[in-house]
C-alpha cells in the first residue's frame, strides 16, 4: 500500500513557528586562570585610623667577634643599624550595575547579578595576583641575584630549580611554609618542559626510578596546586606566570619565594587571624528608589572596594628568584 511522505517538515519552512530557539539558562564556565601569587606573600594588617603608610624594618647582621676581651677592661660598645621600607596604602574598586529591566528579563540562572558578581570576583583576584607579580619583578632592580636567565634555546630543568633554591639557601632565606618548602609559580608550558626532560638526573629520570606514587606523577595531569615538587620547592601552575621578549625570543618567567619575600597589606582586619578584609558586594536597589535614582531604573549592582598595597622586604638582599627560560611550546 503506497503512502505519501509528511507534508509538513521543519526544513521546508511552511511553519515558521517551528523554527524556535531554546536558550540555555546556565552559562558555560569560562576559562579562568589560577591566581596564586597572593598566596606566596606574608599578609599584614594596617589598622584602621592609623595612617596610610606602613613601615617595615630589619636590623643589619652583626659579624662574629673573635677578639678576646682584656681582663678587667670594660671595652667599648658596638653599634647596630637598621633598614626600613615604607608602603603606601592604595584603593582598588570596580562595579557593574544593571537596569531594572535587564534584571527582570534576564534568563540567567541563578540570576544576572549573581553571574556578573562571579566575573567581577575573578577581576579582583586577577588584579591582586598581578600586583604581587609586578612587585616580584621589581626585586630584580634591587638584588642582581634575583633574575636567573637561561641561555637562548634552553628549557627549565630540575637542575635549574635546585640551583635557584640553593641560591636562596645561600643567603639564609627561610622556607615559605611550616613544612619546610619554598613556594613557586610556574607556567603550564614550563611544567611540561621540566617533566619532559629525560636527561640523566632530570626530573623524569628521577621520578621513573622512584615509588609508584612518583611514577604516577609522570602519567597524570599535574595539579594546579602542586604541579612540581622538587629540591624543597612546591610549584603552583598558572597561565598568569608572564612571558617577556628578549632578543626576539619568548621567555617564560617562573618564580620561587622564601618567607618574607613580599608583604601584602590590607587596611582593617588582620588576615593572619583568618578574617576576610575584602569581599564582593551584591546589592539590589531600594524598592522605592533613592535620591540619586527616584525612578529606580537601576535595579542592582555588584562591586568591590579593596584597600591594599604590597612591598618587598627591607634591605638589599631579596629572598625570591625569577627564572627566565624559553619553552618548547613557543
Amino acid at each position: 500500500m503506497s503512502y505519501s511522505p509528511a507534508s509538513e517538515l521543519v526544513a521546508n519552512g511552511n511553519l515558521p513557528n517551528l523554527l524556535a530557539t531554546y536558550y540555555a539558562k546556565q552559562a558555560i564556565p569560562n576559562l579562568k586562570a589560577q591566581t596564586p601569587f597572593l598566596s606566596f606573600t606574608k599578609q599584614k594588617p594596617l589598622p584602621l585610623r592609623s595612617g596610610n603608610n606602613i613601615q617595615f624594618y630589619t636590623y643589619a647582621l652583626l659579624s662574629a667577634n673573635t677578639n678576646q676581651q682584656a681582663e678587667g677592661t670594660v671595652g667599648s660598645p658596638i653599634s647596630e643599624s637598621s633598614t626600613k621600607i615604607v608602603a603606601t596604602m592604595g584603593q582598588y574598586a570596580d562595579f557593574i550595575n544593571c537596569s531594572d529591566l535587564s534584571l527582570d528579563v534576564a534568563i540567567d540562572d541563578p540570576g544576572l547579578l549573581q553571574n556578573l558578581s562571579n566575573e567581577l570576583n575573578y577581576r579582583l583576584a586577577l588584579s591582586l595576583n598581578t600586583l604581587v607579580q609586578l612587585t616580584a619583578d621589581s626585586a630584580t632592580s634591587v638584588d642582581s641575584l634575583v633574575n636567573i636567565q637561561l641561555a637562548n634555546g634552553s628549557y627549565l630543568t630540575a637542575n635549574n630549580i635546585r640551583s635557584a633554591v640553593q641560591s636562596l639557601v645561600g643567603v639564609n632565606a627561610r622556607p615559605l611554609t611550616a613544612s619546610g618548602d619554598f613556594g613557586g609559580v610556574i607556567h603550564p608550558a614550563v611544567v611540561k618542559d621540566v617533566l619532559n626532560d629525560t636527561s640523566f638526573n632530570g626530573l623524569s629520570d628521577i621520578l621513573k626510578r622512584g615509588s609508584d606514587a612518583d611514577r604516577k606523577i609522570l602519567m597524570s595531569t599535574p595539579s594546579n596546586e602542586d604541579a612540581i615538587t622538587f629540591a624543597g620547592c612546591k610549584f603552583k601552575q598558572t597561565t598568569t606566570a608572564p612571558t617577556t621578549t628578549i632578543s626576539s625570543n619568548t621567555y617564560y618567567q617562573s618564580y620561587i619565594f622564601a618567607d618574607d619575600a613580599i608583604f601584602s597589606v590590607f587596611l582593617g582586619k588582620n588576615p593572619e587571624s583568618g578574617e576576610k578584609n575584602y569581599k564582593l558586594f551584591v546589592q539590589m536597589a531600594p524598592e522605592n528608589g533613592s535620591v540619586s535614582d527616584p525612578s529606580r531604573v537601576i535595579g542592582g549592582w555588584t562591586s568591590y572596594n579593596v584597600r591594599y598595597t604590597n612591598t618587598l622586604r627591607p634591605g638589599s638582599t631579596m629572598v625570591l628568584r625569577r627564572l627566565q627560560s624559553e619553552s618548547s611550546s613557543s
